[in-house]
């Protein structure tokens, strides 16, 4: 106890209810991250009535041992509570640089007494390569069907700054609508530990008609990727009703189209292999089916040929014979006989 004598009266101070051990904790003894996340470190501590002189510094020590005071900025945020004892440290947006060991001192500066944290050892990891695969490529339904969309994902240790996104785009170079999983007809399903994620749509019509895109991304680090898309297509109920007649006809005639085709070419080739007949063969064979002549038109000559003298020229009488191919009987010879004078 100390006394100070001021104008007759004696005032007391004592020390003896100051603290002598600050009693510093820290949590969490360590974590690791992925790139783009946000840390917070806690430091709880003893605190006096007379709080005032007392203080909490933050300190870095990185991978190649440095110590580093922290102050306040955009990615780093300390908070204190000096009446309840307690102070953070929040770091933001962090990146591999941010790998070291935090620690929170505690001191009064009046008697030169601090304590400090057992310390935070910090793991930073780099953000893999974002992987996405979204099924099926094409959806061709009618009005009043339901569609599922499915898309996954590459899964993270820590999924906390993950988030999954749909979109729609109205064909070629149109808008990029955002869905949500409360619109009419429209449900969302998502599974981050799993890297799963769908979308269903109900009841569709020829509205829903387009490209629908699955992007998978985190909301701390501009890092994102999206899937090929869907593209479905709605057939009006009166559209699919015709072409469910139109192509059970159009098959029926093909296959028609195809018999008669077939029954020509066979015809074609049948009259082909007809052996071709000659003029003298077609004459032989009319010759042959013709019927003999009548008996009246035909004079039976029986011919003996024999030399001798002959007379003058003019008592000659030549005859023109000719003989048919076919005999009727086996010695006789039956010719059709014009006599003329020359």
């Amino acid at each position: 106890m100390e006394q100070f004598l001021n104008e007759g009266a004696i005032i007391c101070v004592s020390l003896s209810a100051e603290i002598t051990d600050l009693m510093v904790n820290q949590t969490p003894a360590s974590v690791s991250d992925l790139e783009g996340s946000e840390l917070t470190m806690n430091c709880t501590f003893k605190t006096v009535n007379n709080h005032s002189p007392m203080y909490v510094r933050w300190y870095n020590y990185g991978t190649e041992g440095l110590k580093q005071e922290l102050v306040n900025e955009s990615e780093v945020i300390t908070t204190l509570h000096l009446d309840n004892g307690f102070a953070s440290l929040t770091l933001r947006n962090v990146n591999s640089s941010n790998t070291g060991t935090y620690v929170c001192e505690v001191g009064i500066t009046a008697r030169n007494l601090s304590g400090n944290g057992t310390g935070t050892q910090v793991t930073i990891e780099k953000l893999p390569k974002l992987m996405v695969n979204q099924t099926p490529a094409d959806i061709h339904a009618s009005e009043g069907s339901v569609l599922t969309m499915e898309c996954r994902f590459t899964v993270l240790k820590n999924h906390r700054t993950l988030y999954v996104k749909w979109y729609k785009n109205n064909g070629t170079g149109g808008t990029k609508k955002e869905l949500m999983s409360e619109r009419g007809g429209g449900s969302a399903a998502l599974d981050l530990e799993k890297g799963f994620a769908s979308f269903t749509l109900k009841n569709v019509n020829v509205t829903d008609t387009g490209t629908y895109v699955c992007e998978v991304g985190s909301t701390a680090r501009n890092w994102s990727a999206s899937g090929a898309g869907t593209q479905v297509t709605i057939t009006p109920h009166d559209q699919k009703l015709m072409s469910s007649y139109i192509v059970p006809g159009a098959v029926a005639g093909t296959l028609l189209f195809l018999l008669v085709l077939g029954i020509l070419l066979w015809r074609c080739r049948q009259c082909s292999k007809e052996p071709l007949q000659s003029r003298s063969e077609a004459e032989i064979n009319q010759l042959e089916m013709s019927s003999p002549p009548p008996a009246d038109e035909v004079t039976y000559v029986d011919l003996n040929f024999h030399k001798r003298d002959a007379k003058a020229e003019e008592e000659v009488v030549y005859t023109e014979v000719k003989i048919r191919p076919k005999q009727r009987d086996d010695n006789d010879i039956y010719a059709k006989v014009k006599s003329r004078q020359r």
